[in-house]
Parts: C-alpha cells; structure tokens; sequence
C-alpha cells in the first residue's frame, strides 16, 4: 500500500490546475508552522503541518511557486526522517516544477536540485546524485561565487559520491577544493575543516596511501580536542582513523594506543550515561 503522503503527491499531479491565485492564508498558517518545526528539529509535527499546507495547494495555479517550495520542504523533511519512498516522488515533482517555471529564481532550482541529489545519495545511488550536485554546483558557483561556504558544502558530497564509486581521482580534486575554500573561512568554525578532513583521509587509505592521510587525521583531531575537549565522543573517530593508519604502516604499538584511548573515551561516555551525568 502507499502512504499517504506518497498519495497526496499523486493527487496533487492530477488536480492541480490553472485556477486564479486563492487566499494563502490556510496554506501559509501551515508552511511557516511546518518550517518552525522542522528548523527546531520537531520532524513528526514538520511532516504534519506540511502535509496540511500540501493539501492547500490544489487551489493554486499550476505555475505557483508555493507548489514547489512546500513539496520541497516536505521532501527534506521526509529525507530527514529516513521517510526516502515518501520524499522520493515530492522531490522530484518539486524539482520538476522549477526546471517547468521560466521565472524560478537560480538558488530555488539549486534548492530542490541539492534535495533530490541528496535523496538518491541517502538512497545508495551515487550514480544517480553526482550530476545533480554538479548542475547544483554550477549554479552556486555563478549565483555565490566558487568560494562560498554551499560551494565547499557541495564540493565535499561530490567528493563523496565519486570516492563511493571508487572514482578516486575525481574524489580527491573535490575534497581538496572543498578543503581549501573551507581553510579561507576557518577562522570563523575550524569544526567545518574536519568532515572533509577526514573524509580526503579516507580516501587516502582506501588509495593504499596511509603516510597521505596521517597528517590529516592528526589534524582533525587536534580540531576536535581544541573545539569539543580530549574526552569527547567526537574525538574517537579521528582516534580510530589514526590507529587504522598506525596499523597500515606497521606501528602496532602505536596503532594499540590510539585505540586504548578511544576505547576509553568511550567507557567513560558510557559509565556517565548510566549514572545520569549525561
């Protein structure tokens, strides 16, 4: 059987038509609801309130940018949830609504382009989400600049995709580029430089190449020591990234030490929980 938010979108193909603009006030009460709840991260009550604002839409004209902007919102929210078989069809009918609109504002397009490449990217199809970001990525390079923080965002997912499928070459162009815009910019979050950090890492130890991604590594983790503290959790990955490589160049005894240290971490994290200093 289908959900009903899957329904709701097939409705929404078949009824939608070319009446005059309605009174937005039902559909807007809903939206920006919807869009408070989803920015405080209450995704039940963003999915309900969307939901409502979705059924809104069949008053609208078929070229009412309100269609698309709500059904992408929704999409992401469902994306967010893990709900991909119900984002999936409201993705790609807000995607294909501003690719039909001849007045769709450049970063809108960027918008349901971005959610539906990540949509197939959570969905395992790198295939299938690398050109999305890339035509993604073209109009934030010319919209924002090729120094923008959604430039780097964009350049580390495509960095991503292709390192998924084992298009190392590719990967490591993107993550560098990524990383050298997010190094302009490290002054105001040094914790940006670590996902890609991390990230260019792994693809150097996937590359057979350890001695590339150690100093990478110990870099990100004095990031996440200075940003988070030695003992958080967040440190434990770049131990475990440090021990693996330690371990690939025959440091055994190192390697053990990193991982005695993670391992630690992660015990007292768990002693804390039980007593409920977390």
């Amino acid at each position: 059987m289908k959900s009903k938010l899957a329904c709701l979108v097939t409705g929404l193909v078949l009824t939608i038509c070319g009446s005059a603009r309605a009174d937005d006030a039902t559909w807007k009460a809903a939206f920006d609801a919807g869009k408070r709840a989803f920015d405080d991260g209450k995704l039940d009550e963003a999915q309900t309130e969307l939901a409502k604002a979705a059924k809104e839409l069949r008053q609208f004209a078929s070229d009412d940018d309100r269609i698309p902007r709500t059904l992408d919102l929704l999409a992401w929210t469902n994306l967010s949830a893990g709900k991909f078989a119900e984002a999936d069809p409201l993705a790609q009918f807000a995607l294909a609504a501003r690719e039909k609109q001849k007045d769709t504002p450049p970063h809108e397009l960027a918008q349901s382009l971005n959610t539906l490449a990540c949509l197939r990217d959570a969905q395992g199809r790198p295939a299938d989400a690398e050109p999305l970001y890339r035509r993604c990525l073209a109009i934030e390079e010319q919209a924002k600049g090729k120094d923008h923080a959604n430039v780097a965002a964009l350049l580390d997912n495509i960095a991503t995709v292709c390192h998924t499928q084992r298009k190392y070459q590719e990967a490591e162009t993107a993550y560098l580029r990524a990383l050298s815009i997010r190094e302009k910019a490290a002054k105001a979050n040094l914790s940006d430089l670590i996902p890609t950090l991390h990230n260019l890492a792994a693809l150097y130890v996937d590359k057979g190449d350890p001695a590339k991604a150690e100093p990478l590594l110990k870099r990100a983790l004095q990031i996440r020591e200075t940003v988070f503290g030695t003992k958080h959790p967040e440190v434990v990955a770049s131990l475990e990234g440090l021990a693996k490589v330690a371990q690939a160049m025959g440091r055994h005894d190192e390697a053990r030490a990193y991982s005695d240290r993670a391992l630690a971490i992660l015990d007292e994290r768990a002693r804390a929980e039980r007593a409920g200093g977390i």
